[in-house]
């Protein structure tokens, strides 16, 4: 899946992406630690640097993502697939993320959530 959403948003460079399967607690944790936020959520994104802040110019590209299995479960059951599913389309959204796409605005969010369907659509044909 990871390769088939790089090939479609034409990523032609290697990249590194790291997954960290949490529970809410550790993701609450990190929320709070990263956003300032106390209450879990499905999936925080972290950016490897970029070149221009990396002053010895060996960065790697991609980032980690920290997708918390409970919220998983929890949005499953809402949208009526499985937990497997909601990862996937979780592991989706993060590298969407990764990308430089945004969801800050209704707007944002529709068109991110969108391509998130296309491209999950895509490599379900794909598979």
């Amino acid at each position: 899946m990871i390769f088939s959403v790089l090939a479609a948003e034409e990523v032609d460079e290697p990249w590194l992406v790291g997954i960290q399967i949490v529970d809410d607690e550790t993701m609450r944790t990190a929320h709070v630690e990263f956003m300032d936020i106390d209450e879990p959520t499905d999936i925080m994104t972290f950016p490897y640097a970029d070149e221009e802040d990396d002053l010895w110019g060996d960065s790697e590209v991609g980032g980690d993502l920290m997708i918390s299995v409970d919220r998983a479960a929890e949005n499953a059951i809402e949208a009526g697939w499985s937990t497997i599913d909601e990862m996937h389309f979780l592991i989706v959204h993060g590298l969407l993320h990764l990308l430089g796409w945004d969801d800050h605005t209704p707007e944002d969010r529709a068109s991110m959530l969108a391509h998130q369907r296309e491209l999950i659509d895509q490599w379900s044909q794909e598979a």
